[in-house]
């Protein structure tokens, strides 16, 4: 497969995640993108290795969906190398449930956040990093003081 070939298969994977698994709730039909040996790089606060896999998948966006039933993900854009896709993606949701030991709140948030998906020859994501604006959803949310409240 020649890599613009490649790269839309990737981003089509990544938009299906998104679209069918994430913000439509089915989370089982996660193995349909991800690879079973799938690594996931980014720190959770979880043990090494609790988050690989379709079972770590799913332990971390349970997490999510608990504390934010109607979690949506836009992707603002992707670019990819055939190798590696890097997708920006806005995250919206209103915290119903326990998020980070705080009960909810029933406040909004809007944060944004940078994933770096790698494929296998299946064209299965295998492999994860990611950041997310924790610190602003938890500002957002009243976790914290703000800057401006801690400054008076």
């Amino acid at each position: 497969m020649n890599s613009n070939a490649t790269i839309e298969r990737d981003m089509a994977t990544v938009r299906s995640l998104i679209d069918e698994v994430i913000n439509s709730g089915n989370i089982d039909l996660c193995g349909r993108y991800l690879a079973a040996d799938r690594i996931d790089h980014q720190d959770y606060g979880m043990p090494e290795g609790m988050a690989d896999g379709h079972d770590g998948f799913r332990r971390v966006l349970g997490g999510f969906t608990e504390a934010f039933p109607d979690l949506h993900l836009t992707i603002q854009f992707m670019v990819g190398d055939g190798k590696k896709l890097v997708a920006y993606i806005e995250t919206t949701g209103t915290h119903m449930g326990t998020f980070m030991g705080a009960p909810a709140t029933g406040k909004r948030f809007k944060a944004n956040g940078t994933d770096i998906f790698e494929f296998n020859e299946a064209g299965l994501i295998s492999h994860h990093w990611g950041t997310f604006d924790v610190l602003g959803v938890m500002l957002q949310l009243g976790m914290l003081p703000t800057p401006a409240a801690a400054a008076a």
